[in-house]
């Protein structure tokens, strides 16, 4: 890597730590998410583990939304007489006393030490919008259909990674089967969302053993591990944008999504730096692959 590409690079992160330090607010995704992941409507909360498997497999018509009897009445909407509901469970705190074997549900601020939160499983049943008259309506969105990321694409594909688009509300590297998943392009609001989020998951890719080996470093540990992978991810996005002319300026989100994770790492700033470093080389393996297999098909 040229001096001068390394200056940019750190001019670049320094631009995202001024960024962060502007305390820009929370991240939110790129991109607007069609089915994917099953999820409350009332609440908005997304159903996880088990749950999204079993209501996910059963969502019809790629309509995610799931609520209780009670919820969808405060939609404003009925469940239908005779309608089934579907179990699912959900992983709550009670308290318990050994000494009497008593559970309660909270404490009104005068029970005694003898009583312990515990995690229990709870129960419930949930009902598809499809089981529920006057539902809101269920239409999928799509952003963008215009969106151009024709020449972007062809960059990624030469990378020679498993890597594929679908309609989808997650973008994620799977290390064990080493592929990589993003959401369509007409998910994504602009080019520069769509070229970021791809970025980012192609960064992951390159820490596999086979390549960088980033994953061996013991430097930090169990969630911290997971929070600086993070660093290095979102700024192999900022540096592989700015170098293909996607956008000259750190995105907002950008700043935004390494704050989050900073705050896992103590808010030390270093850590961005030592990210740094590690993104410039996972931007040069992916850089180098592109390079050596256009090679390939020009020579063939």
């Amino acid at each position: 890597m040229s001096t001068k590409t390394e200056a940019v690079m750190a001019k670049l992160t320094e631009a995202v730590i001024t960024a962060m330090n502007e305390d820009p607010g929370g991240w939110t995704k790129p991109w607007q998410g069609v089915s994917g992941s099953p999820r409350n409507p009332q609440t908005g909360t997304r159903y996880s583990g088990g749950n999204r498997m079993i209501l996910g497999l059963l969502s019809p018509d790629g309509d995610p939304r799931w609520s209780t009897y009670k919820g969808w009445g405060k939609l404003g909407a009925q469940v239908r007489k005779g309608e089934a509901g579907t179990p699912i469970l959900f992983v709550g705190k009670s308290l318990y006393n050994a000494e009497t074997g008593k559970w309660k549900s909270s404490d009104p601020g005068n029970l005694g030490d003898d009583w312990k939160a515990r995690s229990v499983f709870r129960a419930y049943s949930v009902f598809h919008a499809s089981q529920a008259d006057g539902a809101p309506e269920w239409s999928q969105p799509v952003v963008n259909a215009d969106i151009d990321t024709d020449t972007h694409r062809t960059f990624f594909q030469s990378i020679g990674a498993d890597w594929r688009e679908a309609p989808g509300d997650m973008a994620y590297y799977h290390p064990t089967e080493d592929f990589i998943f993003t959401p369509e392009d007409t998910q994504f609001e602009s080019v520069a969302g769509w070229f970021g989020t791809v970025a980012h998951e192609f960064t992951h890719w390159t820490g596999h053993t086979t390549r960088t080996e980033r994953h061996g470093d013991k430097r930090v540990a169990g969630r911290s591990a997971y929070a600086f992978e993070e660093l290095v991810a979102e700024l192999g996005a900022v540096f592989l944008c700015n170098a293909h002319g996607v956008e000259t300026e750190p995105r907002p989100d950008h700043a935004k999504y390494i704050k989050n994770w900073l705050e896992a790492l103590a808010g030390d700033t270093k850590f961005v730096w030592d990210a740094a470093s590690k993104a410039s080389k996972a931007v040069d393996f992916i850089t180098d692959a592109a390079t050596a297999r256009i090679d390939q098909v020009v020579a063939a």
